[in-house]
């Protein structure tokens, strides 16, 4: 079994901290543990069941409570969010034996999770491996996906181990010593300093340090990445939207010339960084809303 903290001590710090965040979400939900051949994962639902659903994927290190804090109350006015807390991430929910490179299957997991869930013309929204995961998925499942937003990720390019070493790259020195002081180094390499981001969410960057600090990030390798297939992905290009926040947007610029050159809709977002949706909650918020329920009759 594949541990996803690094001690059981740690784990319950992480714990009681999803759980005061969930308070401040200030809507209704409800937690939801759904059974899948890879292992329990953890759903927060909430909004009216009589809305659009929007299933909703994380990044790589974070979970649900704190990445939608600053977005949910909004977003579940419009649509039934389910936000799901990713297999291997420092979440709830816990992998079975079957999450191993050689047996698990992304596109099989969500499968299970929509079967359970009873949901049908599906939207998504993912963040940064969570955008690649809600990309991905869609180029297998595009018959029952109505629209998906990427925010800071969607399809591989390239080679992805490379580009991991050029993430770790740019938390480097900081990642060797993971104490508060280096964490928010890292943080403000990744968030525009348009945002004030840091100073406006100290429960949210409080919970975002003791993450990296507790999650045993090995624990996401079973989700393996597949590169970008330019065909596979102008079959279902209608249905996606691209935000990309434009602080360091030069370093994305590889990226953006993909998108450019599959004619995919996307848009940079002023002041945001690699957190955008916490950077510029309203102005994301709006864009999610306007795409997904344009030609909804909503």
């Amino acid at each position: 079994m594949i541990k996803v903290f690094k001690s059981n001590q740690k784990k319950q710090q992480v714990i009681e901290s999803y759980n005061h965040l969930l308070e401040l979400w200030n809507v209704n939900y409800q937690e939801v543990d759904l059974k899948t051949q890879f292992g329990t994962t953890h759903c927060i639902i909430s909004g009216n069941k009589a809305n659009p659903p929007l299933l909703m994927f994380h990044g790589v290190g974070d979970n649900s409570a704190v990445m939608w804090i600053l977005n949910i109350q909004e977003l579940s006015e419009h649509f039934y969010c389910i936000s799901v807390d990713t297999l291997g991430g420092p979440g709830k929910s816990i992998p079975n034996e079957n999450f191993n490179k050689k047996k698990f299957n992304q596109v099989k997991w969500i499968n299970d999770l929509v079967r359970q869930l009873e949901i049908c013309n599906i939207n998504i929204l993912g963040i940064s491996n969570g955008a690649y995961m809600a990309y991905n998925y869609l180029t297998y499942e595009s018959n029952t996906i109505d629209k998906v937003v990427c925010l800071e990720g969607g399809m591989v390019i390239g080679n992805p181990y490379k580009n991991m070493i050029r993430t770790l790259l740019i938390m480097f020195p900081h990642i060797l010593l993971p104490n508060r002081s280096n964490m928010i180094a890292i943080l403000k390499k990744l968030s525009s300093p348009e945002s004030n981001f840091i100073n406006n969410c100290p429960n949210v960057v409080n919970h975002m340090i003791m993450v990296m600090k507790s999650h045993n990030q090995k624990a996401m390798f079973a989700h393996g990445l597949e590169k970008y297939e330019k065909e596979k992905g102008i079959l279902v290009r209608d249905k996606l939207l691209f935000l990309i926040g434009d602080y360091k947007v030069d370093n994305k610029r590889k990226f953006i010339n993909v998108l450019e050159d599959g004619g995919y809709n996307y848009k940079i977002i002023k002041g945001a960084g690699h957190g955008i949706n916490h950077e510029q909650p309203k102005i994301v918020n709006s864009e999610i809303i306007q795409f997904l329920l344009k030609d909804s009759g909503i």
